[in-house]
């Protein structure tokens, strides 16, 4: 009887797990909404400046990626499977349809006019229901108009932001 001592080849284990690479991510997205609202003023005489909330944001996703990082550190195989990737498509264009439209945006030979709230608001709310896997068409839409009078209603006139309306149709 001859027996083989040898164990079996375990797969090597990834590098850097699904949750690290989440916490990286948080860290550089944190990071970067630092830089890029590091020119609003964070206090004016009056009170609080329009850079305290983004900056006070950006802070806390960074640390929440640093402590996502700190808590993957002894465990880098990945736990959480596999990202749906299809699922998450409708958000990020969701958040970016809404960037590009409220203030309007220049990319050089295509410029986005200012369309304000009144289009930004239910443009990403709809775009971003559509992940839903379980979504009614006519009752996203419904949702994405109501939700975007309130959001205009409590932004625009209960808190006074200098957010743009509707520019192309009210002047403001």
């Amino acid at each position: 009887m001859s027996h083989d001592a040898t164990p079996p080849r375990l797969p090597p284990k990834p590098i850097i797990g699904l949750e690290r690479l989440a916490g990286v991510c948080l860290v550089a997205f944190g990071l970067f909404a630092y830089y890029a609202s590091s020119e609003l003023p964070f206090f004016t005489q009056g009170g609080v400046g329009s850079g305290l909330l983004p900056r006070s944001l950006s802070v806390l996703v960074t640390l929440m990626g640093i402590i996502q990082i700190v808590v993957t550190w002894n465990e880098p195989q990945e736990t959480t499977g596999r990202w749906p990737i299809r699922d998450m498509l409708p958000v990020l264009l969701g958040i970016f349809l809404f960037a590009v439209t409220i203030r309007g945006f220049d990319f050089g030979a295509f410029k986005v006019p200012v369309l304000g709230m009144a289009v930004a608001t239910p443009l990403a709310i709809f775009c971003s229901g559509l992940a839903a896997k379980d979504v009614r068409v006519g009752e996203l839409a419904i949702f994405s108009v109501v939700l975007s009078a309130i959001c205009i209603a409590l932004f625009r006139y209960a808190l006074g932001l200098s957010m743009p309306v509707a520019p192309w149709a009210i002047g403001y």
